[in-house]
């Protein structure tokens, strides 16, 4: 018998953007109706910069941790953090629990993500904030 993966969406815009957190669900909502995926629940930060700690991602370390969910879609690691080291924990705590993150504009999956987070094959910060580059 197979489980089905149970995704939490994570949707950030740095200016508050009823347009732009719209978009980003599409987009993430589509990337988990693809692979068949039950989305549990959408975490916005509407209006939050990706320097802090956002509050959504402390929800979504808090369900995570209490292993209500396989996945955590956002669009772009951009999302999660534009700060290398908060990304890196970030990344690190899903995978500790089980978890994958899921970038649906960027071809990185968590152990990509933590190759680059530890330096694997020469990566450096400069590596993980490009790989969160994309369009804002």
């Amino acid at each position: 018998m197979t489980t089905q993966t149970t995704a939490l969406l994570y949707l950030r815009a740095a200016r508050a953007s009823d347009a732009a957190i719209a978009e980003q669900r599409r987009l993430s909502t589509g990337y988990a109706e693809a692979r068949g995926w039950r989305v549990l629940d959408v975490v916005v930060d509407n209006g939050v910069g990706g320097m802090r700690d956002a509050p959504g991602l402390t929800i979504l370390r808090d369900r995570i941790a209490g292993g209500e969910a396989q996945a955590v879609i956002a669009t772009n690691l951009t999302r999660i953090s534009l700060d290398p080291d908060r990304a890196r924990g970030f990344a690190r705590l899903c995978h500790q629990h089980g978890a994958d993150v899921c970038l649906v504009e960027q071809p990185i999956n968590i152990h990509s993500l933590l190759d680059i987070a530890n330096g694997v094959d020469g990566a450096n910060d400069e590596n993980l904030r490009s790989a969160g580059e994309t369009r804002q």
